[in-house]
């Protein structure tokens, strides 16, 4: 079959759409653009907000006018069946927790783990999946149902099988990996569980709650093999935000857990995800939050308007934020967030990273190094090789991209 698989959302659908794009290519099936007429489309959907809706449904009839078989799942659907149906009575809606069985099978096959055929050079590995938090503003416990953690061994053996397939970076990612627990494991365990049996391969943590970094989180990321890059989600810098959000921490604590990290990791990239116009955020609040952030060091910030989301708490607090208002307190956030991540960049220059060859475009290679910046190497006649591993002396640093010269192979 000639197929194609569209994904919107976390790097939890992104791995599960590899996934499933890895089975169908073991068993000859053909993967092809959507304007390359497939004969089934797999849409892996996403309702984190208002605009994730609006793109989940115009992939969707993209989709349907191909022709194609259409096949749609994710947190979207999962919620909307009904709407999802109202687009055409053809399309087939496939549950979350059914997803893994029904592709393995419409591929052909009982299971598959092979990476060889993966067109990343940084591979994602799902360890865990729902959430048990009640962040009110959120649908993706409802979704994605309560915590489930992957056991280890199955863990480790995906990451034995990238290191095979001659991969040098794993990212460990799911709904709230930081809620990993499994046989008594948590998620600073199964790192160091990784670390122990594995050769070289390094490990990056996708987001991390604050009250997470703990003493044993702290060693962890102190490790030479796993990266020196965090996201710890904040969402508001006014602890009457904070609460009415249910989140489970109060400005201080986060503070104080940044500036921790930042002593305990030299050189350490942090990002954060903050929501602005939150029900009740007048400008007052909202000044605390940005006047909270200028006084932490953090490399980056995303930047969400508040989308309102049915059956959520915060959908039916008053004084809603009204959208013009919203949008441009992301402007100043995220004018604010250029602003330090440039100043990052430019403090890379003269230092040694170490990066993953991404891609060559004819002219230049491109690398992530483990402090997720992406590097433009100026190859000076070096051959490189795709997904290899190499030392870089940063020389300067320009737009999105820092600037330099491959030192050392690995």
């Amino acid at each position: 079959m000639r197929f194609s698989v569209l994904t919107l959302g976390c790097k939890v659908n992104q791995s599960e759409s590899l996934q499933i794009e890895r089975q169908m290519l073991q068993n000859s099936h053909i993967a092809v653009n959507l304007d390359q007429s497939p004969d089934i489309c797999i849409i892996n959907t996403c309702t984190v907000t208002a605009k994730s809706d609006y793109q989940s449904r115009q992939l969707i009839r993209r989709a349907i006018n191909t022709g194609a078989k259409v096949y749609v799942t994710g947190c979207y659907s999962e919620l909307n069946q009904s709407n999802v149906k109202q687009l055409s009575n053809d399309v087939e809606v496939v549950s979350t927790k059914d997803k893994n069985l029904y592709f393995q099978k419409l591929a052909g096959i009982n299971y598959s783990n092979i990476f060889n055929n993966s067109s990343r050079a940084r591979e994602l590995v799902k360890i865990q999946d729902g959430c048990n938090s009640a962040c009110s503003y959120c649908t993706i416990p409802i979704a994605r149902g309560h915590s489930v953690s992957r056991d280890r061994q199955e863990i480790l053996s995906d990451i034995k099988a990238l290191e095979q397939s001659g991969f040098n970076e794993a990212i460990l990612t799911g709904i709230h990996i930081g809620a990993y627990l499994k046989d008594g494991f948590r998620l600073w365990q199964l790192v160091e569980y990784i670390i122990k049996n594995t050769q070289n391969i390094r490990l990056r943590l996708s987001s991390l709650e604050p009250e997470e970094i703990d003493e044993g989180m702290l060693s962890v990321i102190q490790s030479p093999r796993v990266c020196s890059h965090l996201h710890i989600p904040l969402q508001s810098g006014d602890d009457e935000i904070l609460k009415a959000m249910n989140r489970t921490y109060i400005t201080k604590q986060y503070h104080d857990t940044i500036i921790k990290i930042y002593n305990a990791v030299d050189n350490i990239s942090i990002g954060t995800d903050i929501i602005v116009g939150f029900p009740g955020e007048t400008e007052k609040l909202f000044n605390n939050t940005f006047n909270f952030i200028k006084g932490l060091p953090l490399t980056y910030l995303h930047v969400f308007p508040y989308s309102k989301r049915t059956n959520t708490k915060a959908a039916n607090l008053p004084s809603q934020v009204e959208s013009t208002l919203k949008k441009q307190r992301a402007k100043i956030l995220s004018d604010y967030s250029k602003q330090i991540k440039s100043d990052y960049m430019e403090s890379q220059v003269g230092k040694i990273l170490t990066g993953i060859i991404e891609k060559f475009d004819g002219k230049s290679y491109f690398a992530t190094s483990e402090n997720y910046l992406k590097i433009i190497i100026n190859q000076n006649g070096h051959k490189l090789v795709r997904k290899n591993l190499i030392k870089i002396l940063i020389n300067s640093s320009k737009n999105d991209y820092i600037s330099g010269i491959p030192i050392k192979s690995s």
